[in-house]
């Protein structure tokens, strides 16, 4: 079985209990504004270029056959339609300022990646976690990978946006421990409006979870101006709230860092502002979610 992944990251400690692999996938069905990860939308290899890298030697040029690179001043110019990933300009790059983003990997490449911390994983209570983009998109390779670290004894989590169909959640549902979900907003509205798409599914398959008893951790990242309002915050402590098994649920504060990863893939960034969530809302923003006894920290 085989899937397209970003990378993989070993020894996290922010995805999930212990020590973890943290497997990111390619692929996503939101378009969230303020996505830092904006190499994990399209589920296809991409083109990067990092500017700073580059010592304007301008071997790309002569090595490729379709034209992608030009000059405009002292700039290089890409025409990623043109190009059909053959890795010419990659492998003849000599500052590594082009590189490519997406690898096709076996499954049982990842599971045998995974096993070889399966030490330190038992030390701490970690395991492994399937991330994104949004891993049920790539169904049966996630599917797989799951099934074979539970064999193993390896603990599981999948960090999702939930927006799947509700027989793509109950085929995951046997092989994984902890469900790590995004809550962004509560409105349908206001959520189309930021990330491209309606909340009903997501907030059906959060009750669906519930309950079936499932592990969930939810996440809402905290973005300035689109959903740190206190009225923002208590409506989806209070959905949570009433749910049969009341899941932990953690604030993310914003931050810009990933923002210069459009620019490098040739992507348009739509929210491009270097506006931080400041110390004093966050304090107040995490009272209301202790005071109905939701805070996983």
């Amino acid at each position: 079985m085989k899937g397209l992944i970003t990378y993989i990251q070993r020894m996290s400690i922010h995805d999930g209990p212990g020590l973890r692999s943290t497997v990111f996938l390619k692929g996503c069905n939101l378009r969230c504004k303020w996505c830092h990860n904006p190499e994990t939308w399209s589920n296809n290899c991409q083109l990067q270029y990092l500017e700073e890298k580059c010592i304007h030697c301008f071997t790309c040029i002569n090595v490729c056959e379709n034209n992608v690179f030009s000059v405009n001043g002292e700039s290089l110019q890409i025409d990623r339609d043109k190009c059909v990933l053959c890795k010419k300009c990659i492998e003849n790059c000599p500052s590594e300022a082009l590189t490519f983003v997406g690898n096709y990997v076996e499954s049982d490449e990842i599971v045998s990646s995974v096993l070889q911390d399966k030490i330190f994983y038992e030390n701490s209570n970690g395991g492994i976690t399937i991330s994104g983009g949004e891993p049920s998109l790539q169904k049966g390779f996630t599917l797989d990978i799951l099934k074979k670290c539970k064999e193993s004894d390896i603990h599981t989590a999948i960090e999702t946006n939930l927006l799947m169909d509700r027989d793509v959640l109950e085929s995951f549902f046997p092989y994984v421990d902890l469900w790590i979900c995004d809550l962004k907003i509560m409105d349908s509205e206001k959520h189309k409006h930021w990330t491209g798409c309606s909340n009903r599914v997501i907030l059906s398959n959060i009750k669906t979870l519930s309950s079936m008893s499932a592990k969930m951790l939810i996440h809402t990242p905290v973005i300035p101006g689109v959903n740190d309002s206190p009225e923002d915050i208590n409506s989806i402590c209070s959905f949570l709230s009433e749910l049969p098994i009341i899941p932990k649920y953690e604030l993310l504060p914003y931050h810009s860092l990933g923002m210069m990863k459009f620019a490098n893939l040739g992507m348009k960034n739509l929210f491009n502002h270097d506006q931080f969530l400041d110390k004093e809302t966050l304090k107040q923003l995490n009272e209301i979610v202790d005071s109905y006894n939701l805070n996983a920290k």
